[in-house]
């Protein structure tokens, strides 16, 4: 091939590769929208309790410790009748018309038992205060009132009182003091398990304020000022 064919094809080449058509440039990525960041609602005390709930102390045991923890004895039964007095007076549910009914029974069949545990109570308690026992026995009695009353365990409580109201009333009175810690610590596991869920709820409730509540404002101090009529230089007079 000449010199002058290989300028003309070289020119060719040249054409067609400009008439070639560009390639196209890809499209940008699409714009994705902003993720949308879901706040769960703040943990709420169970049973519809306060916020202020002051739960009692753990033992060594990690479980809570309320008048009712390790009770044997006389006073187990004397707590046991006062917590299925609360339920009777207070359940409102499927189980009240069974409830009282077995109730009225163990007053009947027990109250021999009834009163004589409660001497002993009064005498125990009269050896631990160094009184004769009756003001302690009423603080005690209003204690565990306001305790087998609280709101947020009802719903578990009464059917649970129910269930001991009527093992008790059909009981012998010989067994009954035996039988009483054990009735004892089935009435009292509705307000433990209380307790434990409000627990959480603390704890919960802890984890969702380090995550998404504000933090606290910084407040500064405001800047000094002077006393009212005296300037910041002091001026004498020289005669």
């Amino acid at each position: 091939m000449n010199l002058s064919r290989k300028i003309i094809v070289a020119g060719l080449l040249a054409s067609v590769a400009a008439c070639a058509p560009k390639p196209v440039a890809p499209p940008p990525p699409p714009v994705l929208p902003p993720v949308a960041i879901v706040i769960p609602p703040r943990p709420m005390p169970p049973g519809n309790a306060a916020v202020t709930q002051i739960l009692p102390a753990r033992g060594i045991d990690g479980r809570f410790v309320t008048a009712n923890s390790n009770v044997t004895g006389d006073r187990a039964f004397w707590q046991m009748k006062i917590a299925l007095n609360v339920a009777a007076i207070g359940c409102r549910g499927p189980e009240e018309a069974t409830l009282v009914s077995a109730y009225n029974n163990i007053i009947k069949t027990h109250g021999k038992t009834i009163r004589s545990t409660e001497k002993t109570v009064i005498s125990q308690l009269g050896k631990e205060m160094r009184t004769n026992g009756t003001a302690a026995r009423d603080k005690l009695s209003t204690q565990l009132f306001n305790y087998f009353a609280q709101p947020p365990a009802q719903r578990a409580f009464c059917p649970r009182a129910n269930e001991v109201a009527q093992l008790v009333a059909s009981t012998p009175a010989a067994q009954v003091i035996t039988d009483a810690p054990t009735h004892l610590a089935r009435l009292n596991q509705p307000f433990l398990d209380f307790y434990e869920a409000y627990a959480k709820y603390q704890s919960d409730a802890v984890a969702w304020d380090a995550k998404y509540a504000p933090p606290p404002p910084i407040m500064s101090a405001p800047a000094p000022m002077n006393p009212v009529g005296l300037s910041s230089t002091t001026t004498t007079n020289s005669n």
